[in-house]
């Protein structure tokens, strides 16, 4: 339970982080963005490793296709996706859409972990699942009750922006599953925060060199990032790792889930922007999943052969 908690608490502070990141957009590019926030995490980041001078950072090399993962595609392109998406459409919508990451997830934990898929666990993820649907469903309904939406333009850049959302959702949901590979190899959580965002970082300024962008950003930016990256960046993804390690990936997911449940409040008190019956009724239905899917019997992981074994207290729910 304490993982899933500290997950949920995680999920709270991505959800916070539309308060600033939505008007940053209006004065800057999406790669900026994303490029300057990978660049003030690297910076404290390598502070924290200066500081911490004993802990060695150990190189296996069943570890590089983990880091590349969450590095290249789950840090640099994911955030990519779905600051872009967010100039595109609601950003409600884009944040409701991660509900998919579950599905991703979870066959992932399977293929790549041998996490056991049990029956009760499915159960409770369709539960998650449903309640996410709900939560989204009237602006699904909106978007298919044309068939013309390929030759209108302002349909064709909600679809644009939907798939911009899929892939954040993809590389997000596997990046869970290869996070928990890297704490199975033993990396601590800012060896897998340095890890990601070192390699996002390279990527993203491969990208800001290829399309000619802009290195300034707009007058007063710098503050709102710093204080973006702090929240969401680094408090953020140091609480996701800390609850990662103590429960299995497909759980961490389910956790997670209580992201666009925050998103909604956050609007809602914040924004001025309601709750329809809908978001109320499938936010409670999501939460439901969330909590009695942490009732799942102990799951021990299965070990490769030349890995020391996990102890169970760290990786399974009591």
């Amino acid at each position: 339970m304490t993982g899933i908690l500290l997950i949920m608490l995680a999920a709270t502070l991505w959800a916070a982080d539309t308060l600033i990141r939505y008007p940053l957009l209006e004065t800057n590019s999406t790669l900026q963005i994303v490029f300057y926030e990978h660049l003030l995490l690297v910076i404290v980041l390598a502070g924290i490793l200066l500081l911490n001078r004993r802990t060695k950072f150990p190189f296996k090399k069943e570890a590089v296709i983990p880091f590349l993962f969450i590095g290249v595609l789950g840090s640099a392109l994911g955030t990519l996706a779905f600051t872009k998406a967010f100039t595109m459409m609601n950003p409600t919508l884009v944040i409701l859409l991660q509900k998919l990451q579950p599905v991703v997830a979870i066959s992932m934990a399977a293929f790549i972990l041998g996490e056991p898929l049990r029956k009760r666990f499915a159960l409770w993820a369709l539960v998650s699942l449903s309640g996410s649907i709900l939560m989204i469903a009237p602006d699904i309904k909106a978007l298919l009750q044309t068939s013309q939406w390929f030759y209108d333009p302002a349909l064709k850049n909600i679809a644009l922006a939907t798939g911009s959302a899929l892939v954040a959702v993809f590389v997000w949901g596997s990046s869970t599953v290869f996070g928990r590979k890297l704490t199975l190899l033993g990396y601590k959580s800012h060896q897998i925060m340095s890890g990601r965002f070192s390699l996002g970082f390279i990527t993203l300024l491969f990208l800001m060199v290829i399309y000619q962008e802009n290195f300034l950003l707009s007058a007063g930016s710098l503050p709102k990032l710093s204080l973006m990256v702090a929240m969401s960046g680094l408090l953020g993804m140091w609480l996701y790792y800390q609850g990662l390690k103590r429960i299995p990936a497909r759980y961490g997911t389910i956790g997670e889930l209580f992201f666009p449940v925050a998103a909604v409040m956050i609007n809602w008190l914040l924004l001025d922007i309601p709750l329809t019956w809908q978001q109320a009724v499938g936010g409670a239905v999501l939460i439901l999943g969330s909590i009695m899917v942490t009732r799942e019997p102990r799951i021990e992981l299965k070990q490769p052969t030349d890995e020391p074994a996990i102890d169970s207290e760290s990786v399974a729910l009591k």
